[in-house]
């Protein structure tokens, strides 16, 4: 009779271990969305060793709906005619000055979970690919990090460079066909001549 007084409750405080244990939920991870505040590419013409950096940086806070301002700050990429670009595109995080921050590398180590997508805005006659050297997902989908740009005409407009988290597809003419969400986009000024 006492060993049944003592096996039951300890039966019961086991059993009741045993579901709380099962029942726990495997933490969820959070993705902590980096701060970009600076979009840097990197542009070489095949077949010289001349290479031109450009940049984007995101001071609007400080200078909202100075157009002026704006303008000057956009980088002016000048590319000609009839030739191929080798383009490699940088993120930082430079909120402090003295402590800037590369966050290429993650994104890289990250490649399943980001996508980058050029817009090229009133501007025709540029076809872009990915370059060898590339960065890859899981699937084998280039991240375009790494790129080529053919131009094919004389041209004028914008370059809109995204850098695309948890894309629901990794092709697309447009950056809704990405779906996700922008982490950063930086406009860059185009002639090509």
């Amino acid at each position: 009779m006492l060993n049944k007084i003592f096996i039951r409750p300890l039966i019961i405080i086991a059993l009741l271990i045993f579901i709380v244990a099962c029942s726990k939920d495997e933490p969820v991870h959070v993705h902590e969305e980096e701060l970009i505040t600076h979009v840097t590419l990197k542009v070489k013409k095949q077949g010289t060793s001349e290479e031109e950096t450009y940049s984007w940086n995101d001071d609007h806070d400080d200078h909202e709906g100075d157009e002026d301002h704006d303008e000057a700050a956009a980088a002016h990429i000048e590319l000609e005619s009839g030739s191929v670009y080798e383009v490699e595109v940088f993120f930082y995080n430079a909120s402090d000055p003295s402590a800037i921050e590369d966050i290429t590398e993650e994104v890289k180590n990250e490649a399943d979970d980001h996508q980058v997508f050029y817009d090229f805005i009133d501007a025709t006659g540029i076809t872009i690919a990915t370059a060898s050297g590339d960065t890859k997902d899981s699937n084998g989908k280039p991240l375009m990090l790494k790129t080529l740009w053919t131009t094919t005409a004389v041209t004028q407009g914008e370059v809109r460079v995204y850098l695309i988290h948890e894309p629901t597809s990794k092709t697309g003419s447009n950056r809704d066909d990405f779906g996700g969400e922008t982490d950063v986009e930086g406009d860059f000024h185009l002639d090509v001549e």
